[in-house]
């Protein structure tokens, strides 16, 4: 083990105040390096974990786009915090946050002003000024990046409250006994 990391081993092992740990310069480097590989493994997992929702975000925003339905309550971008009476923003769901934090304008490396920026999404919203070409319909119309209803507070789900995931092992095992009855009902002959 000591000549695996790098320790010195020419002290003898049976000399108790000689066991003591004596890195030699590549054995610190090669500590450095194991830590070093360790933080970036626990950031990446993080950092795909935000990515992957994000994507999912992306695709199901541009499958309601496609099919021409709108995204009222926001489910697939990110909701801006209640601000006064003013409506709240959605922002399209790479953003990550919907805020005027300072780098809104360059997420992804794209010029992303009006799609992650609170203040900004707020400004092109449709009758408030914005040229009617780039301008951003109300949510009730649009997918994010939108403009939700005034005078409504949104929020995002309740992540304990109970969805469709949280029983699916039980509806798999409820789905095969029946399906299981069914096949054992159409196998016996019919009573004469």
């Amino acid at each position: 083990l000591k000549v695996a990391i790098g320790l010195e081993h020419d002290q003898p092992a049976h000399n108790v105040a000689s066991m003591r740990a004596t890195f030699t310069p590549t054995a610190m480097a090669r500590v450095l390096s194991l830590m070093l590989l360790a933080a970036f493994a626990s950031t990446t997992k993080a950092v795909s974990a935000s990515r992957v929702e994000a994507v999912r975000k992306m695709i199901a925003a541009k499958s309601l786009a496609k099919n021409g339905l709108p995204d009222p309550t926001c489910a697939n971008g990110v909701i801006s915090l209640k601000d006064g009476d003013g409506p709240q923003a959605c922002c399209a769901g790479y953003c990550g946050e919907c805020s005027d934090y300072p780098t809104c304008n360059t997420v992804r490396g794209q010029n992303s002003t009006n799609a992650c920026c609170k203040s900004e999404v707020l400004k092109m919203k449709c009758g408030g000024g914005a040229p009617a070409n780039v301008c951003l319909k109300s949510c009730e119309e649009a997918v994010p990046p939108c403009v939700l209803a005034s005078g409504e507070v949104f929020t995002t789900p309740d992540p304990s409250a109970r969805t469709a995931g949280a029983d699916c092992n039980e509806a798999v095992t409820a789905w095969r006994s029946k399906a299981d009855a069914a096949v054992e009902a159409g196998s016996k002959p019919p009573a004469a």
